[in-house]
């Protein structure tokens, strides 16, 4: 941990205004999550975000699932809230959590791959080096659930924990000065994990051995290519906050 992550985790404010990204997806249930939160010594305040004023109050945010490149779009439209959001993802000392498309649009910039449309605008950046291919695990059709080993999970650790599926974004390799900052937290069996993406691609080839990866942590940032939100179970939210935000196990 630098300094200055320590320093922050310091000067954690009693109330914890988190932010939810609510331009498309389901941020009314990440709301839902947090606020069933108890963390103790604080209280958590989960605010719907849709301009940059609301940002602006936020100690946190969740980037949900949608289209990435809807929520761009959206946000482009909105006064001054995607620089805002940008910026905020890319700080080092904000804790940001992203699920499904939020893990796409926390990618390295030029660092997206796959998918329908393209030339949507780049990433917003947050994990440092990592690249990901838009729904390398299927359509609408292929979305499944699977009964996921956690053993990071402060509560419960070894209950599984039901993560669902839903046009998913895989992991497609990470950076080499990334994998030493870059804890991996969850990864797919050998049989859930779906063929690489074209090696000519303007990524380049994937690293297989990651592929399968599924939940990442990165300093003060979360990415999970699948939706706890819809699962009735926020013990991956309770992790975010422990954790990137109060400096929880491990510290």
């Amino acid at each position: 941990m630098t300094i200055e992550l320590q320093e922050e985790r310091e000067h954690v404010p009693e109330q914890l205004t988190i932010g939810v990204l609510a331009l498309q997806g389901a941020f009314h249930e990440h709301i839902a999550y947090l606020n069933r939160l108890r963390p103790k010594g604080h209280t958590i305040r989960a605010i719907a975000v849709r301009t940059k004023d609301e940002l602006d109050q936020c100690y946190a945010l969740i980037l949900p699932g949608g289209e990435s490149t809807a929520i761009t779009r959206v946000a482009a439209r909105t006064e001054g809230l995607l620089p805002a959001l940008q910026a905020f993802v890319a700080d080092p000392n904000r804790p940001v959590y992203g699920t499904c498309a939020g893990m796409i649009l926390m990618a390295e910039p030029d660092g997206v791959g796959g998918g329908k449309r393209q030339g949507d605008g780049k990433a917003w950046g947050g994990i440092r080096g990592m690249k990901v291919w838009r729904n390398l695990y299927g359509g609408q059709l292929e979305s499944f659930e699977y009964p996921l080993a956690i053993p990071s999970l402060f509560s419960l650790p070894d209950e599984p924990f039901n993560t669902i599926f839903i046009r998913a974004p895989c992991l497609h390799s990470l950076s080499p000065s990334a994998r030493a900052e870059t804890e991996i937290l969850a990864s797919l069996p050998p049989e859930c994990i779906p063929a690489p993406p074209p090696a000519d691609s303007p990524l380049g080839p994937a690293d297989e051995e990651t592929l399968g990866a599924v939940m990442l942590r990165q300093g003060r940032k979360l990415v999970t290519s699948f939706h706890p939100e819809l699962s009735g179970d926020a013990r991956i939210h309770e992790f975010w906050v422990e954790r990137e935000m109060l400096g929880g196990e491990g510290y």
